[in-house]
């Protein structure tokens, strides 16, 4: 966060994902990041594909929880094709920014099905485009191409049986997005966030697009319910963790929301509290993927949204 070229690069994964990083790909290809994470015997997590990709085996074929980035599908090819012979049935999209579904089309292109709630289809089908966020421009995303959208959509949550067991699609509306769902596999009693879960930093609250801090806090809530003290919670980026790493990320959250909304109710303009630097030493890990002032805008400008 220290020069506006580094802005420049990272923004597009800042302000929704309109494009992904090269900065961000770099750092963590030098961090030697990128690879496969057993989680259980039969699911996979891929990390460094714009997301985090979740590979899961079933019974003679693979399901894929989001798609990634479209720039490294080649290199996400041949991840998969070393875990198993078994070819992509479905695609389980958690929402629907530009770095979870550009795999979409080369996977649907081979004959797998995407499924994902309603509204990320109907996001995908429009022009994606927000204003500047504090001095930042954000580029336009056209409307994707059929082969992208979801083949299957569901209005709220749904149960979908895969191999010997369920997988439960919990819609979260009105949290990062309005088209959120979080995936919980219960036999292996592993949840995939997607973006309700940063375990890299501050999150990002599309505002533009259905998104709001209280909608967000709210299904934190909730899936901190579903989880027990064995539950494996894999973020949207980041590494897995557990209950506990879950519950200190609301934790984290719960006292900047605190700080920024003092702030703000003692009249406080947003530069202010931006120059105060309230909650900057909150997030324990390496450097938040989302700057300390972006997270502030979006709070500072949501409090009052449902």
């Amino acid at each position: 966060m220290k020069t506006n070229h580094f802005f420049s690069l990272l923004l597009p994964l800042i302000i929704c994902f309109a494009t992904l990083s090269n900065w961000s790909y770099t750092q963590n290809q030098k961090r030697n990041a990128p690879g496969v994470r057993k989680i259980t015997e039969n699911i996979h997590l891929v990390s460094d594909y714009g997301c985090n990709v979740i590979i899961v085996e079933g019974q003679g074929e693979l399901l894929m929880v989001d798609s990634g980035h479209k720039r490294y599908s080649t290199a996400l090819d041949s991840v998969i094709s070393s875990l198993s012979d078994f070819p992509i049935k479905y695609i389980l999209n958690t929402h629907f920014h530009l770095d979870h579904v550009r795999g979409n089309k080369k996977l649907s292109d081979r004959g797998a099905i995407i499924v994902a709630h309603e509204n990320a289809r109907t996001r995908m089908l429009s022009e994606w485009n927000v204003p500047d966020v504090r001095g930042r421009e954000v580029r336009v995303i056209p409307p994707y191409p059929r082969e992208y959208l979801a083949d299957i959509c569901f209005k709220d949550s749904i149960d979908l049986f895969y191999g010997d067991g369920v997988i439960k699609a919990i819609h979260y509306p009105n949290a990062h997005t309005n088209t959120d769902v979080a995936y919980f596999i219960q036999k292996e009693n592993v949840i995939l966030t997607g973006d309700l879960f940063f375990a890299n930093g501050f999150p990002i609250i599309d505002i533009f697009y259905g998104g709001t801090i209280n909608g967000y806090m709210s299904a934190l809530d909730n899936l901190l319910k579903i989880c027990d003290s064995n539950t494996v919670v894999i973020p949207g980026h980041g590494l897995p963790t557990n209950r506990q790493g879950l519950q200190d990320y609301q934790n984290m959250l719960t006292e900047s929301i605190s700080r920024i909304l003092r702030l703000k109710e003692e009249g406080k303009t947003i530069d202010e509290i931006v120059d105060s630097h309230p909650i900057g030493y909150l997030y324990k890990g390496e450097e938040s993927w989302v700057p300390e002032d972006v997270f502030i805008y979006t709070v500072y400008n949501g409090l009052s949204e449902k």
